[in-house]
């Protein structure tokens, strides 16, 4: 079933309903005049920035919640990750079936390490994490189990959709692997505090470099092995490449 658009946006935990082939919505999410972060208005308009990106719709529906406070936030993540509590760093989540975030408006009191009703951030991490549920619905994990090696690419291509790649990432980036910072290996890529940079701007040498119909192929792939098979590249020619691109 082709699904146009979200499938539903909404405040707390409550469910949605999909009724032929366009999404309906159960319920209305409030807006945050506070903020200035209309929730429902953002989601489609993230949702259509996304499938723009890769040249398509969400094949599947998926549940969207948008939560007021940390305490509606854990509630919707799945028992069975094992997340919840969830520490105050973390703001969203987004798998094929599933999308949680917390509003930028429960910033100030229930998050750290995010700047409290930062609209344009709260929009880059909304398509950060619809990036991760179109990535999920074309690969065969779905979540990503067991693909931690390839989080390089599973962050890095969710890094340049939303548009996290900055300028400032991108230099601090290049200054850390000119001082011989740069990764050894794929497997460590998202790691450390220039990991966004990394890997973000691996997959956008992948892209200048292959094409993105190429990058797009990638989508269902599960292990680096898989990655560099269908690159037709070694890893060490790969990491090789990527450095010197991104000294240029």
């Amino acid at each position: 079933m082709k699904v146009l658009g979200i499938i539903c946006g909404f405040v707390a935990v409550a469910g949605c309903q999909v009724h032929g082939q366009r999404p309906s919505l159960q319920h209305q999410v409030r807006g945050n005049g506070e903020t200035g972060f209309d929730a429902q208005a953002e989601m489609k308009t993230a949702t259509r920035q996304v499938g723009k990106y890769f040249g398509g719709e969400f094949d599947q529906p998926f549940q969207a919640t948008l939560a007021n406070s940390r305490s509606e936030f854990d509630a919707a993540i799945p028992a069975a990750w094992g997340l919840a509590p969830t520490q105050c760093w973390m703001v969203a989540t987004g798998v094929a079936d599933r999308l949680v975030m917390l509003l930028p408006s429960a910033w100030a009191t229930d998050a750290c390490d995010h700047r409290a009703g930062d609209v344009e951030e709260a929009r880059a991490i909304l398509r950060h994490e619809l990036t991760h549920v179109f990535h999920g619905q074309n690969n065969v994990t779905r979540d990503f189990t067991g693909m931690d090696d390839a989080a390089w690419f599973i962050e890095g291509l969710a890094v340049v959709v939303s548009g996290q790649l900055t300028k400032e990432r991108l230099f601090q980036a290049r200054e850390a692997a000119a001082g011989g910072q740069a990764p050894k290996s794929l497997a460590t890529m998202w790691s450390g505090k220039h990991k966004y940079g990394f890997a973000g701007s691996m997959v956008q040498f992948i892209e200048n470099k292959y094409g993105r119909d190429t990058l797009k192929s990638l989508l269902p792939l599960t292990s680096n092995d898989d990655i560099l098979a269908k690159l037709e590249i070694s890893e060490s020619e790969l990491l090789h490449d990527w450095e010197t691109w991104l000294a240029r």
